[in-house]
């Protein structure tokens, strides 16, 4: 314990907890409009099927979470949320509570209303869930991820692009001839022109590929994560396949926190800390171990903050505390 504590003291950056208090969730969605942090859907309890509908708005000005109910929110978890617009939240596939779904559906910020646009593309028999969403700098969206039969788990490593708009109200799939491995609980970071899948299986942590670029570019926050690498040794080995962690894209490197690993020593989740550097070589850094161990929680950049939000714990807990990532000075 004491060796713990003392890493913890030396991490040069962590998750604050803050006396923000949030809905008790994990495996919900989340993403940034203007100068707030929304989340949706998600499980209560790590043995539910049944997802949640509820959306909330965390505004980190008054530091407080607040519940948005309006008609038509669906009950969703293992989806992906985009924003499109800067004003518009954008969900796509998901757990029902009955099947996995490829359906997409909108939140208008400003009018504050859910819609249901006409989605086609997609084969009829087949669903995402835990699967990734990245709004690319043409406007379409890359869906990376789990994608199969309904009725059956399995896995393909299939790349689509989600076109369309909210105005026509019509969405398409069109499926990517680039092949994939096979994830799901992975994370997707896009950095300059190249594209970055970190997790969702037991090896090959990070896959790459080029071609791809981002529609924004890494919120200035995010520099101090590339600022630190020259504080911290490398690792000696590349790390272990893990799932349901979190990612945050800086210009020059990912920072990635948490999840579940593959290595069998552990069936909880982790609260191990690495930073993945793109330049001047591919090379991962070990932060520290955090006390903060989670999986299936929500990660987001608004303005000056880092935010962390829920996911489960030891024990199966599922939490709704809020953190900042801080930075030793």
């Amino acid at each position: 314990m004491a060796k713990a504590a003392q890493q913890k003291t030396e991490n040069l950056i962590d998750w604050e907890k803050t006396a923000i208090t949030g809905p008790v969730l994990g495996f919900h969605a989340g993403c940034t409009v203007g100068n707030n942090f929304y989340i949706h859907g998600g499980v209560e309890t790590m043995d539910s099927k049944t997802p949640s509908n509820r959306l909330y708005q965390l505004s980190c000005s008054e530091r407080t979470w607040t519940e948005l109910s309006f008609p038509g929110s669906p009950f969703l978890s293992h989806h992906a949320a985009v924003e499109l617009n800067d004003r518009f939240i954008i969900l796509i596939g998901g757990w029902n509570g009955k099947s996995r779904s490829s359906k997409v559906y909108v939140f208008d910020t400003e009018k504050q209303q859910w819609t249901e646009p006409i989605v086609t593309g997609f084969p009829e028999d087949g669903g995402l869930s835990s699967h990734t969403a990245t709004v690319l700098s043409t406007g379409k969206i890359l869906i990376l991820g789990r994608e199969g039969s309904l009725r059956m788990q399995r896995r393909h490593g299939s790349m689509y692009l989600l076109s369309g708009s909210v105005e026509s109200g019509k969405f398409t799939y069109r499926e990517l001839s680039q092949a994939t491995a096979s994830r799901s609980g992975h994370t997707a970071n896009i950095i300059g022109n190249v594209l970055y899948i970190v997790g969702g299986r037991d090896s090959n942590l990070i896959e790459i590929h080029a071609g791809f670029k981002s529609l924004k570019s890494p919120a200035p926050v995010t520099n101090q994560i590339t600022t630190i690498l020259d504080n911290l040794p490398s690792a000696s080995k590349t790390p272990g396949g893990r799932k349901n962690h979190v990612s945050v894209d800086s210009p020059e490197a990912i920072l990635i926190h948490g999840g579940e690993t593959f290595d069998g020593k552990s069936r909880e989740p982790v609260g191990e800390m690495f930073i993945f550097a793109t330049k001047p070589s591919h090379t991962f850094y070990k932060v520290g171990v955090s006390e903060v161990k989670r999986a299936g929680h929500v990660c987001g950049v608004v303005g000056d903050n880092i935010i962390l939000h829920g996911g489960f714990g030891g024990k199966k807990q599922v939490y709704g505390d809020t953190f900042f990532l801080r930075f030793k000075k």
